[in-house]
């Protein structure tokens, strides 16, 4: 196997904002290509090591910052629709499709960037080859204090739409101390939910619940069953709704919000189980 590469490069959006990205590949010919999509107030540099497996077992890998978030332009965690996201996923994988064609497209989306891959894929459901999920925001826990917030939150959103309300607690990602560290110290980290992502993320989730009984595409959902962040019961919900004959979901006991940030021998296990679920579709 050759060595694993990579190369950064800005896009413009279509609302003309600039889009960091960044690409890995190997100078051996890829067998297929995936985009990652990262979650909430993070960013794609997060997603090195997965990535570097990825290109080692034939993949081309590709991500970008979301607008607003890492080295993209936009405010930090704001956006008054997730179209904003789904369009520029559109814009880069075409680009790189038309660079690579007669491959298959994958994605793989966490957390935040699950429920943007949900979107995307059931937006244009011909449109990737099979989705992975991990974590991904699609259902908020049940109750009456959740009903509470989303009325205030559309409330707030009117007339602050840039107000922060929450943030995640670094403890929440991972068993692993030495991630929590360095996810807490890094500056490209935003931790926090604004009022009108709230409302966006919201009106997402709606639409994906709509869709999800007719979601036909291949897809792997992982989570895991101590998940303080986003429900494991969406996960659930998205693999015993969709149609789909080709689907899969892992829930792994013990584990916490960032798969691929869990302690070395269970990190590598959800790798593997990425790795495992690709290989069989190329």
């Amino acid at each position: 196997m050759s060595e694993v590469r990579s190369e950064t490069k800005l896009i413009k959006s279509k609302d003309d904002k600039s889009i960091f990205c960044k690409h890995w590949f190997s100078d051996e010919k890829p067998r297929a290509l995936i985009f990652l999509c990262h979650g909430l107030g993070e960013h794609c540099l997060w997603y090195d090591d997965i990535a570097e497996a990825l290109v080692k077992t034939g993949f081309y890998v590709f991500a970008h910052d979301h607008v607003g978030h890492g080295q993209s332009e936009g405010t930090h965690n704001h956006v008054d629709d997730f179209s904003e996201y789904t369009s520029v996923i559109y814009q880069h994988c075409n680009e790189v499709k038309d660079k690579h064609q007669g491959l298959q497209l994958f994605i793989f989306g966490h957390s935040m960037g699950g429920a943007i891959t949900l979107l995307t894929a059931t937006g244009q459901p011909d449109f990737f080859d099979g989705v992975i999920t991990s974590s991904p925001a699609i259902h908020a826990t049940p109750g009456p204090l959740v009903s509470i917030k989303i009325f205030v939150g559309k409330i707030l959103a009117r007339f602050f739409p840039l107000l922060k309300i929450s943030g995640i607690a670094s403890w929440m990602i991972s068993r692993d101390k030495e991630q929590v560290k360095r996810y807490e110290e890094d500056p490209m980290v935003h931790p926090y939910v604004r009022v009108k992502w709230g409302s966006a993320w919201i009106e997402c989730v709606k639409k994906i619940e709509e869709r999800m009984e007719s979601i036909e595409f291949p897809f792997l959902a992982l989570h895991g069953d101590a998940d303080a962040i986003c429900d494991v019961q969406g996960s659930q919900m998205l693999y015993d709704k969709a149609k789909s004959e080709d689907k899969e979901i892992k829930i792994y006991k013990g584990f916490y919000h960032s798969l691929l940030l869990e302690p070395n021998e269970d990190r590598q296990r959800v790798q593997d189980d990425i790795l495992n679920w690709l290989k069989k579709r190329i």
